[in-house]
């Protein structure tokens, strides 16, 4: 009678580890998942020319005015192609031990290996998030790890602002830091640092000092856009900003599409 009992124990296992390996295999969520199969529209924004995140190693790599002011380095590539920290930028362009060289100077390689910012980089297919918030890899500047990092370890989203009226400068940090819109402007600051304004000269516009230009941060903004959330102005896959006059959080300012300069430190 024990033997008959151990042998029916020994087939349910069996049965029930056939049945969650079938539902491992068969989730749509996993890593390097075909996730346009599913998200037809946000992979034909992503894969579309208006959306830096795709860009080829040509075009991030080869960009003289970053090349001009410092050397390429691997830690380019912990946002603009994570999943290939380990190759290495040397892996994707040469060279990478000079600065000043003039536009054409660059040569692509291995442009096969190249990802970009593809969906699982911003995206944990394993997160029991409703958007499956994350970041892979690693934050601006820090240490690289192959995992993903919770919203909830990252620093607080924050801006920083300027007076255009004065040239004062303040840090704002959003008081509701679980809002949905809070918490996509956290994962954009992960590589967007709002601290990292540049290395370029200030630009002086109107006896106003706007501070150091380019940098990695997008949120360096007028007073008046103080509080906005990234996706306020770059909303869906293609991060293009929108359009003022159709865009509820902007029509009560703008009275025309001409939107000027937001991000001041890209004055350029």
């Amino acid at each position: 009678m024990k033997k008959i009992f151990l042998g029916i124990a020994v087939i349910a296992l069996i049965t029930s580890c056939k049945k969650s390996s079938t539902t491992e295999t068969t989730d749509p969520h996993v890593a390097n998942a075909p996730c346009g199969n599913c998200h037809t529209t946000e992979q034909t924004q992503w894969a579309s020319s208006s959306d830096l995140h795709a860009a080829s190693a040509a075009d991030v790599l080869s960009n003289a005015d970053h090349n001009i002011a410092e050397l390429l380095n691997d830690a380019c590539l912990q946002c603009h192609s994570t999943f290939q920290y380990k190759l290495g930028v040397a892996h994707f362009i040469t060279p990478v031990n000079q600065t000043g060289s003039p536009a054409g100077t660059w040569t692509a390689l291995n442009t096969g290996d190249w990802q970009a910012t593809k969906c699982e980089v911003c995206h944990d297919p394993t997160s029991k998030d409703s958007l499956k918030l994350a970041k892979y890899g690693s934050i601006l500047d820090g240490q690289w790890s192959a995992g993903y990092i919770k919203l909830s370890t990252m620093p607080s989203a924050y801006q920083k602002t300027i007076d255009l009226s004065t040239g004062d400068t303040a840090t704002f940090i959003y008081p509701n830091q679980t809002s949905m819109k809070v918490k996509m402007t956290k994962l954009c600051n992960s590589c967007h640092d709002p601290a990292d304004q540049g290395g370029d000269p200030p630009v002086i516009v109107n006896g106003i000092n706007l501070g150091p230009q380019g940098g990695d941060s997008r949120s360096y903004v007028a007073t008046n856009h103080q509080g906005f959330g990234c996706t306020d102005c770059h909303a869906g896959h293609t991060f293009m900003p929108v359009d003022p006059l159709t865009t509820m959080a902007c029509k009560n300012c703008h009275t025309s599409s001409k939107t000027g300069k937001v991000h001041i430190n890209h004055w350029q």
